[in-house]
């Protein structure tokens, strides 16, 4: 019999069990209780709509050998462990430890996410006492049924930051004269790094998470298919043939700062307007401010496209994405040392702009 975790929480965070070749017993679902307890813990600034636990036991066809994975959907990110033993609470035992070292190592930096800065997010937190683990799993069938799934999911999510990331690389790439407008399509970039990573979801490597992996991915599409172009299908072009060039090649692109490279849609029909929109809000920026900001990220975006590759690619990822400097030198693959070089450098360019603009 199941006893209920954090009787007086007034939220709970959903979990679902899945086993293979195995039956539950009193032992086991009391260890698991246990766990769940420990881990809640650790949760207990967590939205409950952003997290799910997954739960895998699986006991070997033929030998006493049994594998234990535990799949953490936390907001923006996913944990996972995985440990195989003679014993299946050992292998239960061992996966929690692990998926709490990760978890530890990983709330810091979801602290400094976007995410956290939703209103409703903050709400939220700020009204809920107490928070715990359901008492009881989802029913069978419900849920996340493997990791295929859970990827799925955060794909999902991220894929519009995926699709702008790449539009605004192919972007700079077109403003730089490098490959013209067209020769890529990003959405065909994003499907493959969803085909790779739901296809091979293991091949992730450690110590980097499954987001900054897809970036990672990403830019290595990025780079095959821009070879692919510039060594298969380059052709000469005559020097009579209209080119934009890099100050106007936004608007050829349909650029917008605040959602580059999105294109904007062009309804025939006004938009029905209804009267409370037009009730001024105190706390939205000024349209002047707005259009100034606009301005100037859009202006960086073009001083950004005559720079080297790398240093593009550290503009986009530091100051545009907020990846923060080691997580930067992962998606590049490089080190530490070498991403903070090319951020001052970048920081320095920044300046400068600024400074020139201001004397113009």
């Amino acid at each position: 019999m199941s006893h209920p975790i954090n009787p007086n929480a007034s939220h709970t965070f959903p979990w679902n069990l899945v086993t293979q070749n195995l039956h539950g017993h009193e032992v086991l679902r009391k260890k698991i209780h246990q766990k769940l307890a420990k881990l809640a813990r650790h949760l207990c600034h967590f939205p409950p709509d952003a997290v799910h636990l997954h739960i895998a036991l699986e006991q070997h066809p033929r030998k006493a050998q049994y594998t234990a994975a535990l799949t953490l959907r936390v907001p923006s990110n996913i944990i996972r462990s995985e440990k195989t033993g003679p014993d299946l609470i050992g292998a239960f035992d061992q996966a929690m430890k692990a998926l709490l070292r990760e978890l530890e190592s990983l709330k810091a930096q979801l602290r400094r996410e976007t995410y956290w800065r939703r209103k409703s997010r903050r709400a939220l937190l700020r009204a809920r006492k107490q928070a715990g683990f359901a008492p009881t799993p989802q029913t069978e069938g419900e849920g996340p049924q493997n990791l295929g799934e859970v990827l799925r999911a955060l794909l999902a999510e991220h894929h519009p930051r995926l699709l702008r990331f790449v539009r605004r690389q192919l972007w700079h790439d077109t403003a730089a004269g490098e490959i013209p407008a067209g020769a890529i399509d990003p959405r065909a970039v994003v499907d493959e790094v969803a085909r790779r990573v739901l296809a091979e979801p293991r091949r992730k490597p450690a110590g980097l998470n499954y987001v900054l992996w897809f970036f990672v991915l990403a830019r290595r599409e990025l780079a095959r298919r821009r070879a692919e172009f510039q060594s298969g299908t380059a052709r000469v072009e005559s020097l009579e043939t209209p080119r934009p060039l890099p100050e106007d090649a936004d608007l050829v692109e349909g650029y917008d700062a605040e959602q580059p490279l999105d294109l904007i849609e062009r309804q025939r029909e006004p938009a029905v307007v209804e009267t409370r929109e037009l009730v001024p809000d105190a706390r939205a920026v000024p349209p002047d401010q707005a259009v100034s900001r606009q301005e100037l990220l859009a202006e960086m975006r073009r001083a950004a496209s005559r720079w080297p590759r790398a240093e593009r690619e550290v503009f986009e990822l530091y100051f545009v994405e907020g990846f923060e400097p080691d997580e930067v030198a992962q998606v590049l693959g490089v080190t530490r040392a070498r991403a903070e070089e090319w951020i001052r450098s970048v920081q320095q360019r920044l300046r400068n702009q600024v400074v020139d603009e201001a004397l113009v």
